[in-house]
């Protein structure tokens, strides 16, 4: 039995709605505005219009609320959703150190308080 990507993260994933824009690496024609579900300091979650297909290298500049932030990294794992949508997990592969410290102070403020 293979367990799920999604169960062996290293990082937490904070649910949360920024606008993120999803760019193939190497197509510049297949940039897309998607809506995250769940971001983490190692990956997030969105909801995507099409397949962008496991193992493919993306592009990504999210939204926070004090700026923008560019990852690169690849998609994880990805499940169809029966409105005709893709979930997409995004495997962060690199951030600069200031945009993964503005990362790391936006899932902060964002985490939900422990009871």
């Amino acid at each position: 039995m293979t367990e799920d990507p999604r169960e062996q993260r290293r990082f937490p994933r904070v649910p949360t709605e920024k606008v993120v824009l999803v760019k193939r690496i190497g197509d510049e024609a297949s940039e897309a505005l998607a809506k995250t579900r769940t971001v983490g300091g190692g990956g997030c979650m969105f909801v995507h219009y099409e397949s962008l297909g496991v193992g493919t290298a993306v592009e990504l500049l999210l939204s926070l609320p004090a700026r923008v932030i560019k990852a690169q990294g690849r998609v994880a794992w990805e499940t169809a959703a029966p409105n005709g949508t893709f979930e997409v997990g995004v495997e962060f592969l690199d951030v600069s150190a200031k945009d993964r410290r503005a990362l790391e102070i936006a899932l902060a403020d964002a985490a939900p308080a422990a009871p």
